[in-house]
């Protein structure tokens, strides 16, 4: 077994100690690129960084999903590792059926606030413009209000009443879970293409 002295750390009174171990080291990362691009099966466990092995049956069935057409995934893909991911759901929700739906728009927290939400929003509208819709919704919980401002920045609005959104997985134990969140559906209206 091994043990560390604790007396090679300063006291928390000691606040000069403290500030000189604010900073251990200081160096530059290389920029790499952010790209956005379409999903690849080996993605499904690399997006685990989100709901780790208890949600690995939900990237399979979103996977499959993909590769049947019923939905369309989109990750943002730094250094050949997915940051971040939205899924076009073509056959909308039972509110819209008839107007693609944006699910699962999620980005990797050290990633945060580097606008790769936003470019995952704007590639999935340029997609479903390409499909020939010109409106795609999405639903945002009641309890976010950033993700509520965002979307209204970038043309979304309200429509409908906020109602309770479930949905299952298979965690890892093999056990069906539930989630639930109160949501409020948005929707967008897209420009189409001119010929």
């Amino acid at each position: 077994m091994t043990t560390v002295s604790t007396s090679a750390f300063p006291a928390a009174s000691d606040s000069t100690a403290v500030r000189e171990l604010e900073i251990l080291a200081s160096f530059a990362v290389p920029s790499l690129p952010v790209v956005v691009r379409f999903m690849r099966e080996s993605d499904c466990a690399l997006l685990e960084w989100h709901g780790g092995i208890d949600l690995r049956s939900w990237y399979r069935r979103q996977w499959d999903a993909h590769q049947a057409h019923e939905i369309c995934v989109l990750v943002a893909d730094w250094n050949d590792f997915p940051v971040g991911q939205i899924a076009i759901h073509w056959r909308g929700k039972p509110t819209h059926p008839h107007i693609p739906d944006l699910q699962s728009l999620r980005v990797l927290g050290a990633f945060g606030r580097m606008s790769i939400g936003s470019r995952l929003l704007e590639c999935a509208e340029r997609v479903v413009v390409e499909r020939g819709f010109n409106q795609i919704t999405l639903a945002v919980g009641t309890q976010n209000p950033r993700a509520h401002a965002l979307y209204e920045r970038l043309g979304y609005h309200v429509i409908g009443e906020p109602y309770d959104d479930e949905w299952h997985y298979i965690d890892a134990r093999g056990q069906d879970c539930a989630a639930c969140e109160v949501v409020i559906d948005m929707v967008k209206e897209l420009m189409m293409k001119s010929e």
